[in-house]
């Protein structure tokens, strides 16, 4: 009766984990609509600090709630530093990669992320996926990679961007086997909040000294009403709502089952882009979109319980 108890309560975590990384990788999916909009108005480094600091203004007054209160007296901070300056740097290399190469060949690189971080996590988490997962979660990588190639020209690719996206690559699968890891030393609240707060002074320093520490040029895009709106949007849907859900769906889900639905906002970018966008649609790209749908599909379907 215990393990029947148990056995429930397991399938009942991962489907409240699946719907969490469902609703946050629809919500970061959006960002590169709200991200496009708002960069017409502001630069990236700029865009990037408002974004990430108005983000943790908003958490801070979610500490008002009792519920949120929290305290890392007597418990190891090191590996929450960790994780928060991994995943500002994945931003910054992001950002580099795409200076020296192209977005084209960036999303071609991080789209191996998804079997790159299921062998890391079969190394380092002992959590060993079943052949069917294996098997279906090159079907979100051969998805991207034909999204992409649909949507881009190549370009010339030189050998610092491609060194750099593929640290960007290592560094992402790292921070995602190290958010599994210590999912449950850390509340959902304190890896995001401290994610917010690293990216705020981070993405602040560089975007500062990229206008010549000019607060007034710094805080001008906030005058702008399209700036402001698709920002405001970015900050509560993206970075506060959706980093949450994604954060809370490590504590519930495999490693192989996270990345796969990592995948699942290119496809939300890509029908973001033309219904709302009405950008040009083509054959290749939704090929790339159903197959990225039924990788995702099966390697999240639950395996037939034997009789």
């Amino acid at each position: 009766m215990n393990k029947f108890a148990s056995s429930l309560q397991g399938k009942n975590d991962q489907t409240i984990g699946l719907l969490a990384s469902f609703v946050g990788q629809m919500f970061y999916g959006l960002s590169f609509l709200f991200t496009s909009v708002a960069q017409q108005t502001a630069s990236p480094d700029v865009q990037l600090a408002l974004r990430f600091s108005i983000s943790f203004i908003i958490m801070s007054f979610m500490l008002l709630n009792k519920k949120n209160r929290t305290s890392l007296k007597g418990r190891p901070i090191l590996p929450l530093v960790v994780i928060t300056l991994f995943v500002v740097a994945i931003y910054y290399l992001e950002s580099l990669g795409v200076y020296y190469s192209n977005s084209s060949f960036a999303s071609l690189v991080l789209s191996i992320m998804p079997v790159i971080s299921l062998v890391g996590a079969a190394i380092f988490l002992k959590e060993h996926p079943t052949r069917r997962q294996v098997i279906f979660s090159f079907c979100p990588v051969i998805g991207v990679i034909l999204i992409t190639l649909a949507n881009s020209d190549m370009g010339v690719v030189g050998p610092i961007g491609i060194a750099v996206m593929i640290l960007c690559c290592l560094v992402s699968c790292t921070s995602r086997i190290l958010c599994r890891k210590y999912a449950n030393d850390y509340s959902t609240f304190e890896r995001s909040y401290a994610t917010l707060f690293a990216g705020s002074v981070c993405f602040s320093i560089t975007a500062l000294n990229s206008v010549s520490w000019d607060v007034g040029a710094f805080l001008y895009p906030l005058t702008q009403p399209s700036f402001l709106a698709s920002t405001l949007a970015l900050c509560v849907l993206c970075s506060v709502v959706g980093q949450i859900l994604v954060n809370f769906s490590y504590s519930k889900l495999p490693v192989v089952k996270l990345s796969a639905m990592s995948t699942l906002s290119t496809v939300i970018g890509v029908l973001a882009g033309i219904f709302i966008l009405h950008e040009p649609v083509n054959a290749l790209s939704l090929t790339g979109s159903a197959l990225t749908l039924f990788g995702i599909w099966q390697v999240n379907r639950p395996d037939k319980e034997k009789a």
